[in-house]
């Protein structure tokens, strides 16, 4: 029996969209500033993002970039058996203020799937949250 889910954090930082997707397009490659946890790595392919090209792996999770619009979204397909969905961040400027949003909508398909989501929730959680507590500490230099 499928499985929705739909998981979103958001955090509004003092800042421009121009830094923060610059901040969010340099995660997983030798420039990251702000991933987290360098015990779980993230890894992305390098070169500029490209849809249906630029690969991104973390947690288990392997993923396909899906759409970019600068200062405004990046979108990953995820390729992970018994995943089907996506999962990506949105900026939406208020002024002076940038609130960005981490949203993974999926639907877990099989056992190995809900299995996978039940082991990684809560590190996706933690992961998120320190990311943006990175990113709001990279912001303040």
């Amino acid at each position: 029996m499928p499985t929705p889910i739909d998981v979103m954090y958001e955090r509004t930082f003092n800042g421009t969209a121009r830094r923060i997707y610059e901040l969010l397009t340099e995660l997983g490659t030798s420039q990251d500033r702000i991933w987290p946890f360098a015990s779980q790595p993230f890894i992305r392919s390098p070169g500029p993002l490209t849809p249906g090209t630029t690969e991104e792996w973390h947690g288990g999770l392997h993923a396909v970039l899906a759409d970019v619009e600068p200062e405004k979204r990046i979108v990953w397909r995820i390729d992970t058996e018994g995943v089907d969905g996506t999962h990506g961040f949105s900026l939406d400027v208020d002024g002076r203020k940038v609130t960005v949003r981490h949203r993974l909508t999926a639907t877990l398909d099989d056992v190995q799937g809900r299995l996978l989501w039940r082991r990684l929730e809560e590190q996706h959680e933690r992961a998120i949250e320190g990311l943006f507590d990175k990113l709001a500490r990279v912001l303040k230099r």
